[in-house]
């Protein structure tokens, strides 16, 4: 690829292990019928995809928590940030493990 996108296997191992984890965490909050008193609906999936909901509804864009193409949206842009975040910093250990030589 390109200099500017960094490939990275510990990148994409963390990006499939949060989308895994995200998928599974609004699948169970789907099907999970608990909740007497009070229901916290949303809570969860609003929690898992946090990096992009809590900005959007700063913004005044609501994710619908109900709809699937909105979560699909929200996980998968989370899921790119999860990859960056991994490629960066396997990145930088390999910086410092290499030592600043040029």
């Amino acid at each position: 690829m390109t200099d500017w996108f960094p490939v990275s296997r510990f990148g994409g191992a963390l990006a499939a292990f949060y989308a895994a984890f995200a998928v599974w965490v609004v699948i169970a909050e789907r099907t999970t019928k608990a909740g007497g008193w009070i229901t916290l609906r949303g809570m969860a999936s609003a929690l898992v995809t946090a990096p992009v909901s809590l900005p959007m509804e700063m913004l005044g864009w609501k994710l619908d928590y109900r709809r699937t193409p909105d979560m699909a949206l929200a996980i998968l842009i989370c899921a790119a940030l999860v990859y960056l975040l991994g490629a960066s910093l396997a990145s930088l250990v390999s910086f410092l493990l290499r030592g600043a030589r040029p």
